[in-house]
């Protein structure tokens, strides 16, 4: 007879796994997990917000790697702790006091210019009260000692903010677009667009192509738009990309 299975513990993390803090307990629901290459496949976050900002980082060009939750700051001995076994000697000598004590960033990010970033994901609207950001400046203060600058990430409250909506189309479309992206479109979506800026329903129209390949053509750089600021749609002004990937810089617009 199987054993049967467990439920309602994120994250179970063993010696290979970065990060030291385990995500929270789920009490039955289901897990928020993932799939980014950039941090070493599936990974499992406390809220779809972390989740949409793992897709924004997953798709920025800068970004060489990235963990959730990857340490700790204890803001008591003012330094990094990037195993659990660091974490739980810190506590025993401060008490076992936790609360205003330690700080975990969401996510590190690693850029390929060799900058060492951290984030931490805030919705509007629960951007958190003085003490909160108290916390917050003092363990940015740490962290920078450590070469780390930290960064809040407020995510719009409405959904069909062009960050949000389109982060959740760019994604995906960065996996499945060399599987349907022939030479051909391509060649013909770089001629169609020499002359200038055009409308996406305009391209789609002319050159027969359905606007499911508008996200990979944009994830791959053959087309450009301002997808920081508006919406991938048929009004959507789509430039010839030539391989440019600054558009998929999506973060400052979420930055405070």
């Amino acid at each position: 007879m199987k054993n049967s299975p467990s439920y309602g513990i994120r994250s179970r993390r063993n010696a290979m796994n970065a990060g030291v803090r385990l995500t929270a307990r789920t009490y039955g629901k289901a897990r928020i997990g993932t799939y980014a290459k950039k941090a070493d496949g599936h990974i499992t976050v406390d809220s779809d917000p972390e989740r949409l900002v793992a897709h924004i980082l997953r798709i920025d060009p800068r970004v060489r790697s990235f963990k959730q939750q990857p340490f700790t700051v204890d803001l008591v001995g003012e330094r990094l702790l990037f195993t659990r076994e660091e974490v739980s000697e810190a506590r025993r000598l401060r008490g076992c006091r936790i609360g205003d004590m330690e700080y975990t960033p969401d996510f590190s990010v690693v850029q390929t210019n060799g900058l060492l970033c951290a984030y931490e994901v805030k919705v509007q609207g629960y951007e958190g009260d003085d003490q909160y950001w108290m916390k917050i400046e003092r363990a940015r203060e740490i962290m920078e000692a450590y070469c780390y600058s930290l960064s809040t990430v407020i995510l719009p409250a409405d959904e069909r903010h062009p960050v949000v909506f389109n982060a959740q189309l760019l994604k995906p479309a960065i996996a499945r677009a060399h599987t349907y992206l022939t030479r051909d479109i391509i060649d013909r979506v770089e001629r169609y667009c020499e002359s200038g800026p055009v409308l996406q329903r305009a391209l789609c129209a002319n050159l027969q192509i359905p606007t499911g390949l508008i996200p990979p053509l944009l994830a791959t750089g053959v087309l450009q738009a301002d997808v920081a600021h508006y919406r991938i749609s048929a009004a959507l002004e789509l430039s010839a990309g030539y391989g440019d990937l600054s558009h998929l810089c999506l973060i400052e617009e979420l930055r405070s």
